[in-house]
């Protein structure tokens, strides 16, 4: 689980980290096709956001930057998991670096101030 920046930011904007994870999973699990879940923070470097996007599209092509991303592309799935993507997003939170999304939380915010 988070700590930190990160799980304070999480607690603030989604009420829980229960509930952030089941918004992710589901922006993730729904998104129809190929493509993205991102957790990224918003213009001010204050609130965070959940966004989910198709094929190449990228959240920076937006001007916010990433903080977490999951890849629902079928290639990152498929040969564990077949078409089974709820499984496999279960399974990606266990793979989730918390210490370095932290960091890039702490990161853009400092970079928002030198500004």
């Amino acid at each position: 689980t988070p700590k930190g920046a990160i799980a304070d930011a999480i607690t603030r904007d989604f009420g829980s980290f229960e509930r952030f994870q089941s918004l992710f999973a589901d922006a993730a699990s729904k998104h129809f096709g190929s493509g993205w879940a991102f957790l990224v923070v918003d213009r001010s470097a204050e609130r965070l956001k959940i966004v989910s996007l198709p094929n190449q599209d990228s959240v920076l092509e937006h001007g916010t930057p990433p903080l977490l991303c999951c890849d629902v592309w079928e290639h990152a799935y498929y040969l564990k998991y077949r078409n089974r993507r709820p499984d496999y997003l279960h399974a990606w939170w266990n793979v989730v670096a918390w210490d370095v999304v932290d960091q890039r939380l702490e990161t853009i915010r400092a970079e928002k101030f030198r500004h």
